[in-house]
């Protein structure tokens, strides 16, 4: 592994600076309608199957486990990969406390590969991950690999083409989806439309079963999800081998 892009990771998620604080009116709004949201992980869980004792799932980009411990009732073993020890070690630390049983955390930089055999899973997912790794082709022909034919892949990403951002755009400035320093979200290599995402997943041999997103409202915009939603959450099936 690259010990200086882990020591950037691990930067990103110890950074104590202060960000920019945002003061939109969408903001606003979003702190009235947040009770109406509907979380990421939330979505995750709902479009993940429950396979049981014999199943495994893969969560690439973990950070401290939650989705890990959320969707665990699912499936017999757990996995979790993180390029930042920093937050391996602290989804350790919450298993341990937790007594859960089954449940793997490993140091990892999806970049250079994953270190499990060819179907190994039954399913993987990948939140909020893809849009920093340095390869997304590269790491979704690898989650490809690990999965066994007819599992299920769920990947989430910023969308780029979210009527906000365009609008952002259109004023000259850059869509932001996390923190913001000098104007702009720095911890983003790739930006994502629906358009973009079907293509990468197709290509590495998925078949696209539902797009969904995340947020307030999320019931509503997934009709129109390329303009509507902020994030696309898409569940795909593996079917080339």
């Amino acid at each position: 592994m690259d010990d200086h892009k882990k020591k950037v990771y691990d930067k990103v998620y110890g950074y104590e600076g202060v960000y920019e604080p945002s003061h939109g009116l969408l903001d606003l709004l979003y702190k009235r309608l947040r009770r109406r949201e509907i979380n990421r992980y939330q979505v995750t869980y709902d479009l993940l199957p429950s396979i049981g004792k014999g199943g495994r799932l893969l969560d690439v980009g973990c950070g401290d486990g939650d989705l890990v411990f959320i969707c665990r009732e699912k499936f017999g073993e757990c996995y979790g990969i993180d390029i930042s020890d920093v937050r391996v070690e602290r989804a350790k630390r919450r298993a341990l406390e937790k007594h859960t049983n089954n449940i793997y955390f490993y140091v990892c930089d999806v970049d250079e590969g994953l270190p499990f055999s060819d179907s190994f899973f039954d399913a993987v997912t990948c939140i909020s991950v893809l849009e920093h790794v340095f390869n997304p082709p590269n790491v979704v022909n690898e989650i490809h690999r690990v999965l066994k034919l007819g599992g299920v892949f769920i990947v989430q990403v910023p969308n780029v083409a979210w009527l906000p951002y365009r609008i952002q755009l259109l004023f000259g400035k850059l869509p932001k989806t996390g923190g913001v320093y000098l104007g702009a979200d720095w911890e983003l290599l790739h930006w994502f439309t629906k358009d973009v995402l079907v293509k990468l997943l197709l290509a590495s041999g998925f078949q696209i079963k539902q797009v969904a997103c995340s947020g307030i409202f999320a019931k509503y915009r997934k009709i129109w999800p390329s303009l509507l939603s902020g994030d696309l959450i898409i569940k795909a099936i593996n079917v080339d081998r």
